[in-house]
């Protein structure tokens, strides 16, 4: 993923919280109709599954999620509750692609790698912050 890819990652993630809070006249998440149907679709064969293989339907996936810590997992680009060791090597693959080093060459290139890597330490700083205090 480009240095812009990763910004633009960045902000679909920050407006589509802001989109799904808004929500339709009927009631729903104010996402299209077939994506409703593929996600319908996916969370059928998904039930399908976990009926076959025997599966806990209530694993972690079914935790009411922090909008400000789902924020943070999703910056690092991992999944929610993921443990403090995975946050420590998605943070240390991140920052070999997105150093400012890397970008040296153009000079906007390096600010915005300055602050993608900003927003990376931020997120791993806060997130092994909790998660020390949680295990404690």
């Amino acid at each position: 993923m480009s240095l812009l890819g990763r910004v633009g990652f960045l902000i679909r993630h920050a407006f589509s919280s802001v989109l799904a809070d808004s929500a339709a006249p009927e009631g729903g998440r104010g996402r299209s109709r077939a994506r409703a149907d593929a996600h319908d679709a996916a969370g059928a064969a998904s039930s399908a599954r976990t009926a076959e293989t025997g599966a806990d339907r209530s694993a972690p996936a079914n935790l009411v999620q922090d909008p400000a810590l789902a924020s943070l997992y999703a910056n690092l680009e991992l999944p929610y509750g993921a443990d403090a060791s995975a946050v420590r090597n998605a943070r240390r693959r991140l920052l070999r692609r997105y150093h400012p080093d890397l970008h040296s060459a153009n000079r906007e290139a390096r600010r915005t790698a300055t602050l993608v890597a900003q927003g990376l330490n931020h997120a791993h700083d806060e997130l092994v912050r909790r998660l020390s205090r949680k295990e404690q």
